[in-house]
Order: C-alpha cells, then structure tokens, then sequence
C-alpha cells in the first residue's frame, strides 16, 4: 500500500505540474481548466479538439487526489484498530 500511495502522489503532483505547463506555456487550457481550441486551420472551419493525453490529464488531476486520499485514511484506519494486511496470514 505504501508503494500505491507513493505513486498516487507522484502522478497527482506531476499532473498538476503538466497542467500548470498547460496553463501557463502551452495555452492549451485556460485557467479555469477549460479547453482553449486556437484559431481554426486557415481556410477551413476544423477546430482543434482536447486529445487523448490531455483527456488523460484531466482524469489524472481529478482521480489522484481521491485515490491518495482514500488509501492514507484506509492505512490510518488500519493502524487505528490494528488490523494489517497480511492479518489472517501466518
């Protein structure tokens, strides 16, 4: 569980770091998250659309938290009433 809590950290605070890159050098994402298509391909109508890692970026920025959350109070509650993991195993 350690090992998932220390990932689930890592992908919240690197897809957080991803996003502020979005934000602030890329321009493809306002800052209240929101996709910022630019200006269509000269001499047609097509807009650009969010892509699969960008899709993937949103999912992650709003999944990791409540994973990590999630697996830090199951570990405090286990500590708490003293069960562990490998509990029925001897």
């Amino acid at each position: 569980m350690r090992i998932a809590t220390w990932l689930g950290a890592a992908v919240w605070a690197g897809s957080w770091r991803v996003m502020y890159l979005e934000i602030t050098r890329w321009h493809d994402v306002k800052p209240t998250l929101a996709f910022n298509p630019g200006p269509p391909i000269p001499g047609t109508n097509i807009r650009a659309r969010p892509g699969v890692p960008l899709r993937l970026l949103y999912v992650a920025c709003a999944a990791a938290p409540v994973v990590v959350t999630g697996i830090v109070r199951d570990l405090r509650e286990r500590r708490r009433t003293g069960h562990s993991f490998r509990s029925g195993r001897r």
